[in-house]
């Protein structure tokens, strides 16, 4: 037990490796700026109402004035009310339109069929999805354009109302993204993919399609199919801002859906072996050192197990390590535009402070997700600020 303990604390020595490695890889490839041929791109925000999140989204990113031909896109169900200003197109899913996927996905599928019918399945047309409460920074958009990656998708952060305590739960996203995600998207092959900023060609969409028999996890099964497809993958070092949910039974809602999401798409056979290899043997290792690592901060502070001397100083340097990658992406998080500095240096010291606790507090709500089971549906969680009486009108964003 000794060993081990020793070993899952030494842990953070290969995570700032990878980290290092997937940054490396997003600063230096020439093929993030080489320009990728396209000449114009659709931004799509698939969505089933929130309208006030929606329209604000297409504010801020009509704001951005894009040097590049874009038109914005929203996708909708016909039982969805009036309300959406300011985007370029409103697609509406007809009733009758038949896919393996259900929800989201036939949604998207749908949406694939208007652009091949269209004429904009090509090379150089990009697609940027976005779920409905999220906002791509301005450069985000820019790099996607012009990476010249089939498939690309960068760093998901809860800038968005950052600073409640459910946003501190969300660090572990980003730190995932600025670990896992560089490195194995940055070096052509994703173990996670995420929706939030998710792009692609107009072709890589038209080859892979979302027409899989999904419920949810659309965006890991067109992934990892890609590279089965022999699309290319890229990784951008730059910001998907998203808001936490509300409270916390939204919270293990969300949760929920992505972990039965993936394990239905492994059980069925969606995603390529490669891809499930990687993607079970991830949960698996991550899994073991969580467990290790909350038996050993037990039993060594108890005396029951014994750390030798000569590994204080490098488990030190592990913790001082895990201490500054967890603050690096509280900060990250906290630098949404118009905040001063002093309110960003409070909420990603209070992220760092909360690290210990988030961490576990992860580790058991996919616990708690793990026994609930399947869902067996799109759960969708509220997308603002409950309402607090007395009332008021404004009604603030939520991821």
């Amino acid at each position: 037990m000794s060993t081990l303990s020793v070993f899952v604390w030494l842990f953070p020595f290969a995570e700032v490796t990878v980290m290092l490695f997937g940054l490396l890889t997003a600063r230096f490839s020439t093929r993030h700026n080489s320009g990728s041929g396209a000449t114009q791109a659709i931004i799509q925000i698939t969505t089933i109402g929130n309208h006030e999140t929606v329209n604000w989204m297409i504010r801020q990113m009509s704001d951005y004035e894009l040097p590049f031909p874009h038109e914005i896109w929203v996708v909708i169900e016909p039982f969805v009310e009036p309300g959406f200003e300011g985007m370029d197109d409103l697609i509406v899913v007809p009733a009758d339109f038949r896919s393996k996927a259900r929800y989201k996905a036939r949604a998207q599928e749908y949406s694939r069929t208007v652009r091949e019918a269209r004429g904009l399945s090509r090379h150089d047309v990009k697609i940027v999805m976005l779920d409905d409460d999220v906002l791509p920074t301005r450069k985000y958009l820019v790099d996607a354009f012009n990476a010249d990656y089939d498939v690309c998708e960068g760093i998901t952060t809860p800038r968005l109302h950052y600073g409640r305590f459910l946003s501190h739960l969300d660090d572990l996203r980003t730190l995932s993204c600025l670990t896992i995600c560089s490195a194995f998207q940055g070096h052509g092959h994703p173990i996670w993919v995420h929706g939030e900023g998710l792009c692609m060609t107009g072709s890589a969409e038209q080859v892979v399609t979302w027409d899989y028999p999904i419920v949810a996890s659309e965006d890991l099964v067109f992934g990892q199919n890609a590279v089965e497809r022999g699309m290319t993958w890229g990784f951008l070092w730059e910001y998907v801002q998203l808001t936490s949910p509300w409270t916390m039974p939204d919270f293990i809602k969300q949760r929920r859906r992505w972990l039965w999401g993936n394990i239905y798409s492994i059980r069925n056979g969606l995603i390529p072996p490669l891809g499930t290899t990687l993607l079970v043997a991830r949960y698996a290792f991550a899994l073991i050192v969580a467990i290790i690592a909350a038996i050993a901060s037990v039993l060594v502070p108890l005396g029951i197990v014994y750390i030798p001397a000569k590994w204080l100083v490098p488990l030190l340097v592990a913790l001082g390590i895990w201490i500054v990658q967890f603050a690096a992406a509280c900060w990250i998080g906290s630098s949404y535009e118009g905040r001063t500095h002093l309110v960003r240096l409070r909420d990603a010291a209070i992220g760092t402070i909360l690290a210990p606790i988030t961490s576990v507090l992860g580790f058991f709500v996919i616990m708690i997700c793990l026994l609930m089971g399947d869902p067996k549906q799109f759960e969708v969680i509220a997308k603002t600020r409950p309402v607090r009486p007395p009332a008021s009108d404004h009604r603030e964003l939520v991821s």
